[in-house]
């Protein structure tokens, strides 16, 4: 009996022993890996068994497990996590989003990096490793086709020439439709040379050269990255500046760590793509018949027999074959050359650190000679330091350019001539390439086979301009951390730019009864080129002052809370000072005393201030909702006192429906819905308000003038425009829906938005009746509409450890139409050449192009005079419109052990 007992209570003891050895309470907490926020919800289960539990409203669970024994934690959009009981009682852990890509930062308006996944717009983020792929010369040629919603494109093709940059469309008349450009959270100036040319003379010549737009100066292998906000709801916390969009580019920093070398170095050569499809029926000639002396190929029909063409010089005249010929347009231009280098020293360690860059680009364009060359050099130098609470980065940027470039499109009459305008007036079968020598008596100024155009060759080389600028801009940025959660910020920035500029054309004119002085077959003169020259010099300036508090803090395990309140001061402004004179006395020598006219100089200066309120907060709930809302106040310089100030705000939510429930069966990686309503605002340019006076002249009858200062008398009158004190500030209202949808562990992505945006109270001068006693009168008028869709596919084929093939396409539909304007006016000619005009007409699409049609009779056909020449319609045709209704972007990279080939086609 006793014997029994004694076992019985062993076998207790040792089941006791055994029961505590391999079961025990586990406790802990379940956060997000990333942010630290505890997860409600979340199921904590022993693997292999029905046993488990759920994390309470604070992230906290209890379990009885035994030692030994695995616990599997997970939730709907995180990757599980597997964790042995072993000694500890307490097991937390941290889980990660299974997609990444909601976890992406991206930079937003005034600077600010969020999660992509709290965003309600469309933004797009393209790092500096993309852009600099195929080695552009500069960073808009490496972003054009990559995101949807933007078109990008050249506006001359030289070197170093500017890009014309177009967010969802067109939507100011007369404003600018540019986007806003902001470097390290600063505004910086992206003018053309140019813009502020005075409307004379000497306005008119700058206008036909292009030294490029600011942006495009920047070195591309100095980005890191770049965001593109798109819609009102995304960038209106810049303000007026912003309603065409913002282009925020965040340049390299210095890294903790070791010193760092970084050498990149490339050359590209190219030819040009895409020429002019001439017709190859007819030759030399005008009206079916042949004439040597004329400038296009309206004679003759080809018949393949040899005939003498162009001058007769000492008795002697070339002979080729009557038929065209291929290719000889494309063969005048020559295959363009560009060498760009970068060296960057960067290191630190965790409390400071720094990086400077040094890079060159030397460019040769297609144009003959060195006629279109492009040369910059680039320094870059920021860094950044810590100190308890406080830390501050700093970064100082110097641009120095030197350009030549050619005249682009029609010169002035009188004045001389572009190669362009040239190389169009010859027939198709002249070889172009023989014209090259330019002083062989057949081809020089009085030797060239036409009356009516000069050897585009004598254009390119004896007509030019040098072009020299030097830019610095940077930004200090002062940030103190008041409390866990409240943080103070200031910023200040500048951008200030100096430049010189010379044009010049040659004077030549032809000796009286040479081929070109009256001794051709249709005896025509050609019209003396007097020459001229003007020299110059341009600043421009702008300061930019921002004052933040920011805050960041989570209420509870649900509600999180973030955003900003802050105060902008911005003071930009230009100054020009041009002088230039006409009819060359002595030639080759482009100095301003070289004329017996006297220099017309010209000087104009504008300064604009702004001042800004504003404020943002976004709401976020257990990670899938997140609602912000924005609003700004302007105080603008360029509108009357009584319109100066304007309000805009704006809102957007996002909904990750895939954190919200389990679609992993459906193998979708993430979904998330967005909506955003936004507003905007745009001031006046300088001075519209108050009437001003202009120099003048007074006819004294038949045909002559007196100019003013006359005698050393000064005159004036008022301006042909009337400006106006009830200005009101334009204002763009903005709708957006999207969804961005990924697939198979983000192998597959799509991003679709539909947009519609209204922009009324254009700000444009407009004619108006003589009788008023002026031409023209600023009013408020008009209302533009844009919407579309934006899709972008993303997609990565092949993914292993040695070899990726990534691919990215996009397509954007815009579509563009006046809805208003001033009553009585059916449309407003916004600029014209010839016979051709561009227009703002209702319901038609901003910028429609209208020129003369043929006559037609009821039957269909075209009705001609005696001549046999087409009578014109008092109606003009549309020919279009100077808008893209889309654009696709197609891109794709193949990488192989670090080694990366890629290329991007636009369209």
């Amino acid at each position: 009996m006793k014997l029994r007992l004694l076992l019985k209570m062993v076998f207790l003891l040792f089941f006791c022993f055994d029961a505590s050895a391999q079961s025990k309470k586990i406790s802990g907490t379940v956060t997000d890996a990333d942010n630290g926020v505890p997860i409600p919800g979340a199921s904590v289960r022993i693997k292999g068994s029905a046993l488990g539990t759920t994390t309470d409203a604070n992230g906290k669970y209890t379990l009885e497990a035994a030692s030994g024994a695995t616990l599997e934690f997970s939730y709907i959009g995180y990757t599980t996590v597997n964790r042995v009981v072993d000694m500890p009682a307490i097991i937390n852990v941290g889980l990660s989003s299974e997609n990444k890509s909601l976890n992406e930062v991206v930079v937003t308006a005034l600077g600010v990096s969020r999660s992509s996944k709290s965003t309600g717009y469309a933004t797009t983020q393209v790092n500096g490793d993309e852009i600099n792929r195929a080695a552009p010369l500069n960073l808009m040629s490496g972003l054009q086709g990559k995101v949807a919603g933007i078109d990008i494109s050249n506006t001359s093709g030289s070197p170093g020439g500017s890009s014309k940059t177009i967010i969802r469309g067109f939507a100011s008349i007369s404003g600018n439709n540019q986007p806003l450009f902001v470097v390290d959270g600063i505004p910086v100036n992206n003018s053309r040379p140019g813009d502020v040319a005075p409307n004379n003379s000497i306005g008119d010549l700058q206008e036909t050269y292009d030294f490029g737009n600011a942006i495009n100066d920047i070195n591309p292998n100095d980005i890191e990255s770049i965001s593109v906000l798109k819609g009102a709801a995304a960038s209106s916390l810049y303000g007026s500046r912003a309603s065409s969009g913002v282009i925020l580019i965040t340049t390299k920093k210095g890294k903790a760590g070791a010193f760092k070398v970084d050498i990149t170095s490339a050359a590209a050569f190219s030819q040009v793509a895409i020429v002019p499809e001439l017709q190859a029926q007819y030759g030399q000639g005008f009206g079916y018949r042949s004439y040597i002396a004329e400038n296009g190929s309206w004679g003759a029909r080809f018949d393949g027999q040899e005939r003498e063409w162009g001058s007769e010089i000492d008795g002697e005249r070339q002979s080729k074959i009557y038929g065209p010929l291929k290719n000889t347009f494309r063969e005048a231009f020559d295959t363009s050359k560009e060498f760009t280098n970068t060296i960057a020293f960067s290191g630190g360690n965790d409390q400071s650190t720094f990086r400077f860059s040094y890079g060159n680009v030397g460019s040769n364009g297609i144009l003959p000679g060195a006629s279109d060359t492009y040369k910059r050099n680039t320094l870059n130098l920021n860094g950044s330091t810590k100190f308890k609470s406080i830390s501050i980065s700093a970064g100082l940027n110097y641009i120095g350019k030197n350009t030549r470039a050619v005249q682009t499109g029609q010169a002035l009459s009188g004045i001389g001539s572009s190669f362009y305008e040239d190389i169009l007036q010859i027939p198709v079968e002249f070889p172009i390439k023989a014209f090259k020598d330019y002083n062989n008596k057949f081809y020089n100024v009085d030797g060239y086979f036409s009356a009516f155009s000069q050897n585009p060759y004598y254009s390119v080389h004896e007509n030019g301009s040098t072009f020299k600028s030097d830019r610095f801009y940077g930004n200090v940025d002062l940030k103190a951390k008041a409390t866990d959660w409240l943080t103070f910020q200031f910023q200040q920035g500048a951008d200030v730019t100096n430049i010189v500029d010379k044009i010049w054309n040659a004077r030549n004119i032809p000796t009286p009864g040479s081929w070109v002085g009256g001794g051709n077959d249709e005896g025509e003169v050609r019209q003396s080129s007097l020459g001229n020259a003007v020299a110059g010099s341009e600043k421009y300036f702008e300061f930019d002052s921002k004052v933040h508090a920011l805050f960041e803090k989570n209420f509870d395990s649900d509600i999180s809370l973030s955003g900003l309140i802050g105060l902008n001061f911005n003071a930009r402004g230009s100054r020009s000072l041009y002088a230039g004179i006409e009819d060359i006395a002595i030639p080759d020598f482009y100095h301003i005393d070289n004329s017996g006219n006297f220099p017309n100089t010209t000087e104009t200066t504008t300064e604009r201030r702004l001042l800004g309120l504003y404020g943002s907060a976004t709401i976020g709930y257990k990670s899938f909702a997140y609602l912000t809302l924005n609003a700004r106040n302007d105080w603008s310089s360029t509108l009357p006192p009584k319109n100066r100030d304007y309000f805009y705000p704006g809102a957007n939510f996002s909904l990750i429906v895939s954190q919200l429930t389990d679609l992993s069966s459906a193998k979708v990686s993430m979904l998330k819905l967005r909506a955003a309503y936004g507003r905007t605002g745009n001031d006046a340019n300088p001075y519209n308000i108050y009437n001003t006076m202009t120099r003048t002249s007074v006819f004294l009858g038949g045909g002559a003038y007196t100019n003013f200062p006359f005698d050393g008398l000064a005159g004036y009158t008022i301006s042909n425009t009337r400006n106006t004190d009830k200005l009101r500030p334009e204002i763009s209202t903005e709708t957006e829906l999207g969804a961005e949808l990924k697939f198979f562990n983000n192998r597959l992505g799509f991003d679709f938005t539909y947009y519609n945006r209204i922009t009324k109270d254009q700000i444009l001068p407009i004619g108006t009746a003589a009788s008023s006693g002026v031409n023209f009168r600023v009013v408020n008028f008009g209302k533009v509409e844009n919407k579309g869709i934006e899709f972008a596919l993303t997609g990565t084929p092949l993914k292993g450890d040695d070899f990726n093939w990534n691919m990215t396409y996009t397509f954007t539909r815009n579509r563009n139409k006046v809805l208003e304007l001033p009553a009585g006016l059916t449309n407003v000619v916004l600029n014209f050449a010839f016979d051709a005009q561009l227009v703002a007409k209702v319901g038609q699409p901003l910028g429609v192009i209208e020129a003369p049609v043929p006559r037609y009779d009821p039957q269909g056909r075209i009705i001609v005079s005696s001549s046999g020449f087409p009578l014109a319609d008092p109606n003009l045709g549309t020919y279009g419109t100077s808008q893209r209704d889309y654009v696709m972007g197609f891109n794709n990279s193949f990488s192989y052990r670090g080694l990366t080939l890629g290329f991007t086609l636009d369209y």
